[in-house]
């Protein structure tokens, strides 16, 4: 698992103009929470067959949002979102 402290960190990277006030949630966290363990949930929502919506939610092991970010897809770095998505899914092979 990621710990909120590195979530933000590539938040920062998706969200560089800070719309989902991380420095804000980064700023108000306790060192504690900083260091949970918590997995991401990103969901695109469509309107007439496009992208529209990408809404971030960061859980916890008991499925619990901790976190819940919903932005505009303009809002967002979509090319470093994009690359983030594709190494999670497809991960470069070692050595290679």
């Amino acid at each position: 698992m990621t710990t909120l402290r590195d979530w933000l960190d590539r938040l920062e990277e998706f969200d560089p103009d800070d719309w989902g006030e991380i420095s804000k949630l980064r700023a108000t966290s306790s060192e504690a929470a900083l260091d949970t363990d918590l997995e991401a949930e990103i969901t695109f929502r469509t309107e007439a067959g496009t992208v529209d919506r990408v809404a971030i939610r960061l859980i916890d092991e008991s499925d619990q949002a901790v976190i819940e970010l919903e932005y505009g897809i303009l809002q967002l770095d979509s090319v470093v979102l994009a690359e983030f998505i594709q190494e999670a899914a497809f991960p470069p092979e070692e050595g290679a």
